[in-house]
């Protein structure tokens, strides 16, 4: 098999074990260049721990790690930065009186003989944000930018550091649907950039414009892997659950109690 046609990230056989919890149980994940791959299931179902194990921070008790078909061990987080895996948490690591540009650099500095070299790290921040389709200015502290340019500047961060995985964890959580469909045209952008994107995301509409396959987990076990075309939302839903729904959102009938609160004459 050539190496173009190997799936850029293959997992095999990954299990991780705390005390008294398998929180996954032999995972088998394949992620190919230029695609983008969801990964659900309800809180507790192991998405957190296969992020962390790709991403060098729980190594894992059984199974492999191959990226471009080699085998590798990501033992820490800088291995997996090193294998150019990049990971986006929910919560940015980020620090906000250090310049955009700082961040974009921090323990990685541009330097000339010695010194940081500021200039080319300015260029390089602008290249970076103009391949991103955002005009941010490198010098701009990032506890003055909105959540969404944060989020760039996390974007940047990976690309800096030549990421060919792209991990984002619940990246609309916090984003307003303006600030989201910018950031879905930031996801192709990447994925014509033949970077490999996984998707994790409770807002199933998501799912359905950016994803091309989706696996799900439950209970620490991958129970589906298909391609977005074939499913439909209520066999996401269900695949997640583990069992038939007749409703998302069933109607339950609640009888009023006393009154809690009550306000009259509000100016």
């Amino acid at each position: 098999m050539s190496e173009a046609s190997l799936p850029l990230l293959q997992m095999r056989g990954v299990v991780k074990t705390f005390p008294g919890v398998r929180a996954l149980a032999g995972i088998d994940l394949d992620l190919r260049r230029g695609e983008v791959l969801a990964l659900v299931g309800e809180n507790g179902a192991g998405k957190s721990t296969l992020i962390k194990t790709l991403g060098g921070v729980h190594p894992p008790d059984e199974g492999e790690i191959r990226i471009d078909g080699q085998v590798v061990s990501l033992v820490t987080p800088a291995d997996a930065q090193v294998a150019g895996v990049g990971v986006i948490h929910q919560e940015f690591h980020l620090v906000p009186f250090l310049s955009a540009r700082e961040n974009i650099y921090l323990g990685r500095p541009k330097a000339r003989r010695g010194v940081v070299d500021r200039g080319a790290e300015r260029e390089g921040a602008r290249a970076l944000f103009d391949k991103l389709g955002m005009s941010i200015d490198p010098e701009t502290p990032v506890g003055r930018l909105s959540i969404a340019e944060q989020q760039v500047v996390e974007i940047a961060k990976a690309l800096s550091a030549d990421v060919r995985i792209l991990v984002m964890d619940e990246p609309s959580a916090t984003l307003t649907p303006s600030e989201v469909e910018r950031l879905m045209l930031i996801i192709r952008e990447l994925t014509e950039q033949g970077i490999g994107v996984i998707y994790i995301s409770h807002r199933l509409d998501e799912i359905f414009d950016v994803a091309d396959r989706v696996v799900v987990l439950r209970d620490g076990e991958q129970v589906a892997c298909r391609p977005v075309a074939d499913l439909s939302r209520r066999q996401l839903i269900e695949f997640m659950v583990g069992r038939s729904i007749d409703r998302e959102f069933p109607e339950h009938e609640r009888v009023p109690g006393a009154v809690r609160l009550e306000v009259e004459n509000l100016c």
